[in-house]
């Protein structure tokens, strides 16, 4: 690995940290920098999180987050009191806390909705800061709407909704335990009415959608991969059959893919095959600032649908 951390120190600069929000400092996985294209940076108050995907040789990485938690004493010692290293490589990520100390319940702000994150126990952190954009675009589009968010993890399409005045959300995902956070995630922000969590496998869950259906906003964003309970290849199809019959003639749909391996074009084919003309595609979402991707193919796909008046 390169000693050169300039675009880093650069990167930290020019980070909009005074905003005290999350947000990406550095997106060396966009290639943009080749030599550091394994590392990410972000600022999650009041921490500075250091990810890397490839193995960095002791000597090189005590390098790297002394210079880091140099320039952050150096400019912002009271906005920047920790400094978390993630090493991804392999099967097991490692989380240590190299520098300072975390807050006992850590919570972060985005657009002034709060976030419960932890830092050191697992590999999500609790938020995905590469979807900002997607989590702005329930709140803009949630104003007295019944919305469902499937694969829903901690909520935070339910928190932007939530914000934006959604009328009610329906959160499924088939982990108990990140639904509980999402819970916890809506009594920090005061969202305790108007809200649900149903802890079920949405393939096999249908029946009770369709129930509850139509929905005036879908958001589906399910992992690349999960072990057990879906491929993103193989089991996506399998919801999109179902979509059709959730809708009403003004549904709006958020559909997310994060696998580099899917192209937007073989995105858009396999939501045309499977979705049999009841949706019709708006636009794709612009990347969160701070994201900057050489191939846009590589990246995430958040891409905006509509009812085409063709629901089943």
């Amino acid at each position: 690995m390169t000693s050169d951390f300039t675009p880093l120190i650069s990167a930290l600069a020019d980070a909009p940290l005074l905003n005290n929000e999350l947000c990406r400092v550095f997106h060396g996985r966009g290639h943009s920098i080749e030599a550091l294209s394994h590392i990410n940076l972000d600022f999650y108050p009041p921490c500075l999180f250091l990810v890397s995907y490839d193995e960095i040789e002791p000597d090189t990485l005590t390098l790297l987050t002394n210079t880091l938690w140099q320039w952050a004493t150096e400019h912002h010692p009271a906005l920047i009191t920790a400094l978390v290293y993630q090493q991804r490589a392999g099967v097991q990520s490692h989380n240590a806390l190299v520098h300072g100390t975390l807050p006992t319940q850590h919570s972060v702000k985005e657009n002034g909705i709060g976030f419960l994150v932890d830092l050191m126990s697992k590999q999500n952190t609790g938020i995905f800061p590469d979807m900002r954009s997607g989590r702005e675009f329930v709140l803009a589009n949630s104003k007295h709407a019944k919305v469902l968010n499937l694969f829903a993890y901690t909520c935070g399409f339910s928190l932007a909704a939530m914000q934006g005045g959604a009328d009610h959300v329906m959160n499924m995902d088939m982990s108990k335990g990140v639904l509980n956070i999402g819970k916890k995630n809506h009594q920090l922000n005061g969202f305790e009415k108007g809200v649900s969590f149903l802890p079920h496998d949405i393939l096999k869950s249908f029946g009770k959608l369709k129930k509850a259906a139509p929905f005036d906003l879908i958001i589906v964003d399910p992992p690349s991969f999960q072990k057990g309970s879906f491929i993103l290849t193989k089991d996506y199809q399998k919801v999109l059959r179902r979509l059709p019959e959730l809708l009403n003639e003004h549904s709006q749909l958020l559909l997310c893919a994060n696998s580099p391996a899917l192209t937007e074009a073989a995105f858009k084919q396999l939501i045309a095959e499977h979705t049999a003309g009841a949706i019709e595609f708006v636009q794709r979402l612009a990347p969160t600032a701070g994201f900057i991707e050489v191939d846009s193919d590589k990246s995430l796909k958040a891409l905006v649908y509509k009812s085409s008046g063709n629901a089943a």
